[in-house]
């Protein structure tokens, strides 16, 4: 099982209200082989396990949102 600390590089904000500050920190899980930093984000076999985890973590958002499909506002470390 892969882990990753994602840690958000900038603020976010979206017309809805929804909220999250620069250096807001989860964790997740994928139970999938091969997964790694760099195929983390933009992988279709783990995008709806990435999408669930975050929703845990109170990060309830459009699955379109850049947020779940790109890793550009997340600094990823691999644990």
């Amino acid at each position: 099982m892969a882990q990753f600390i994602l840690t958000l590089n900038r603020q976010v904000d979206r017309p809805n209200g929804f909220h999250l500050d620069k250096g807001f920190e989860c964790r997740i899980n994928i139970a999938m082989v091969g997964i790694k930093s760099d195929n983390l984000f933009g992988n279709s076999r783990c995008k709806e396990a990435l999408i669930t985890q975050l929703k845990f973590q109170g990060i309830d958002l459009p699955k379109t949102d850049i947020l779940y499909n790109s890793k550009g506002p997340w600094n990823i470390k691999m644990v």
